[in-house]
């Protein structure tokens, strides 16, 4: 969707829900409707830059209201110039109800995923219920989102692609988040990893923090590298993302480092192949009713 198609769109499109808010990632997700078409608008306020001149012009531009005020301690609210205050946002039309689902907050239930479990309940899960993974061809084949690409091994069997996400803007380097994309097609998550794809692994880190290095210049002990479990699409693909910033689902039960894959698979060349794996999933997600029908999980 051009530019222009989705200003048009948006501008005749009708509030219909707020799926969810987050107060400390200071996001929202609305779900919106333009006639018979149903959208999704992410919006997320981007985080201050660090850079001198920046802080400069918003401080320049700065309009305070009084909020309180006690002896030295002043509370006021601040608008500052409108370009300086942007929203970063994505908008998915059109979108059906599983997208909807995934952005819609919900009560979270833990799942335990034994070998057995991941064999019986999830594979046959993936393989009916995965989303379209075109998109993502259309980047490793450079149809889409070529502006977006940091860096590309090209390599058949070890090489991926270093792509921009697209929650982050390319700019405000504190919450930077690109994602390496393997070129291989026969791997959906760590589950399908083994020892023989230790040198793969090692080459997207090694690769991936110079080029993130040498590009937007934080050194490799300032990224975060790991990936999702479950991920939200089955191609393999490893996440990098400033250490300082607390991006959604990077934290336990989410997210498994990937230094400790690698270290893991050194140690056991099948370690994910027979491994329990907890994740969590919302209440009204497919994958949970499976686990709950299976009894793998309470109901």
């Amino acid at each position: 969707m051009t530019n222009c198609a989705a200003q048009e769109w948006l501008a005749g499109a009708k509030f219909e829900e707020v799926l969810g808010c987050d107060a400390s990632h200071k996001n929202i997700f609305l779900l919106l409707s333009n006639g018979e078409e149903t959208g999704i608008l992410l919006a997320d306020k981007t985080p201050f830059s660090e850079d001198a001149k920046t802080i400069g012009k918003w401080l320049k531009t700065a309009d305070l209201t009084e909020i309180s005020k006690n002896d030295i301690f002043g509370s006021y609210s601040i608008a500052v110039d409108s370009k300086l205050n942007l929203l970063k946002s994505q908008l998915i039309y059109p979108a059906n109800e599983r997208l909807i689902a995934k952005y819609r907050q919900e009560e979270k239930f833990v799942i335990r995923e034994t070998a057995e479990n991941y064999e019986n309940i999830t594979k046959p899960y993936i393989e009916k219920y995965q989303l379209n993974l075109n998109w993502v061809y259309n980047c490793l084949e450079k149809k889409s989102e070529v502006d977006k690409i940091v860096f590309e091994d090209s390599d058949k069997k070890n090489g991926f692609m270093l792509m921009q996400d697209i929650k982050w803007d390319g700019k405000t380097i504190e919450n930077l988040y690109v994602l390496a994309i393997i070129h291989r097609h026969n791997v959906k998550s760590v589950r399908d990893l083994t020892g023989s794809d230790v040198k793969m692994l090692e080459n997207i880190r090694e690769k991936s923090l110079e080029a993130i290095n040498l590009k937007y210049g934080l050194r490799k002990d300032q990224v975060k590298a790991y990936f999702h479990y479950q991920p939200s699409f089955y191609h393999l693909h490893v996440h990098f993302i400033n250490l300082k910033y607390d991006a959604p689902a990077s934290t336990t039960m989410s997210a498994i480092l990937l230094d400790d894959v690698i270290n893991n698979l050194k140690l056991n060349s099948n370690h994910y192949k027979f491994s329990t794996l907890t994740f969590t999933r919302k209440n009204s997600d497919k994958l949970l009713e499976l686990f709950r029908e299976a009894g793998a999980v309470e109901k």
